[in-house]
């Protein structure tokens, strides 16, 4: 049987931006990603970085991508290795975006 690896922290992927944020370490574990603000016709996603640096989309339910249209926004359960993260912003002009993944270990 695997072990859950539990991480209980907080990481602010983006305060008050109109674009993509920055690279965000993280622990490894199950978390929730939330995202809030003005959309402004964007779509809001959570990428995780490959260990050749390469920025992906991070995929659940079969290969359903995290992403969202309308904030605010909240997925619950998302199993992620250690390693980099950020949110990502595709299109429109979104402005005040802040995004969050906390952990619910």
């Amino acid at each position: 049987m695997p072990i859950r690896r539990a991480d209980d922290n907080q990481y602010v992927l983006a305060i008050n931006v109109s674009a993509t944020g920055s690279a965000v370490a993280i622990k490894g574990g199950e978390y929730q990603f939330m995202a809030e603000g003005t959309v402004g016709g964007a779509t809001i996603g959570l990428q995780i970085q490959t260990p050749n640096g390469t920025w992906a989309p991070i995929a659940i339910f079969s290969g359903s991508v995290v992403s969202t249209t309308t904030l605010p926004y909240s997925q619950a359960s998302i199993a992620l290795p250690a390693g980099n993260v950020r949110m990502a912003v595709t299109g429109g002009t979104p402005s005040a975006l802040y995004a969050y993944l906390v952990g619910v270990g």
